[in-house]
């Protein structure tokens, strides 16, 4: 586990360290093959997964740093739906940043505030009932940081969880 862990951050330190942050990537087909992927893996579940991305936003960063952070959102979302997975990005641009939020929310049963902070921790599971390692949420926040962006996880209006990934975007026009 710990070889995983330290070969997605070591990679993506590497592709920082270079300026490789200068890639841009588009969000759409990254989360709509994400979502192709989730909803085969859960077709037993017969989810509703409802995604909203507005046209031309993109992530300042790797393809496959997006997939890795996106992809265990979605995949924990899915995990724990009873029914319902909303997924949202938004660009968000003030005078001198440009950022992507990606918001995933699900109406499984939640948490409470003082386990949501546990959850991050790397290796912590909260329920051995459902599979998984404990290293997807502390991968996507690691990644996060290192693209000076952030993930904080909190009750969603669905019932469940609602997990908010910002990252860098990119504002300049389309070519």
């Amino acid at each position: 586990m710990r070889d995983q862990v330290n070969y997605y951050l070591d990679r993506a330190r590497a592709a920082a360290l270079a300026g490789r942050l200068g890639v841009i990537t588009d969000v759409a087909p990254v989360i709509a093959g994400l979502v192709r992927t989730f909803e085969k893996i859960f077709s037993d579940k017969q989810l509703t997964v409802e995604v909203s991305i507005p046209a031309g936003t993109r992530f300042r960063g790797e393809r496959q740093d997006l997939e890795e952070m996106a992809g265990n959102l979605i995949d924990n979302a899915c995990k724990w739906a009873r029914s319902r997975v909303e997924i949202r990005v938004e660009a968000v641009r003030d005078e001198d940043t440009a950022r992507i939020r990606i918001t995933v929310e699900d109406d499984g049963p939640g948490l409470p505030a003082e386990a949501r902070t546990e959850m991050l921790k790397r290796g912590r599971r909260l329920d051995e009932s459902k599979p998984g390692s404990g290293l997807g949420l502390s991968i996507v926040a690691d990644l996060a940081a290192l693209y000076r962006g952030s993930l904080r996880v909190e009750a969603a209006a669905l019932g469940g969880l609602r997990a908010v990934l910002e990252l860098p975007g990119d504002a300049s026009p389309l070519a």
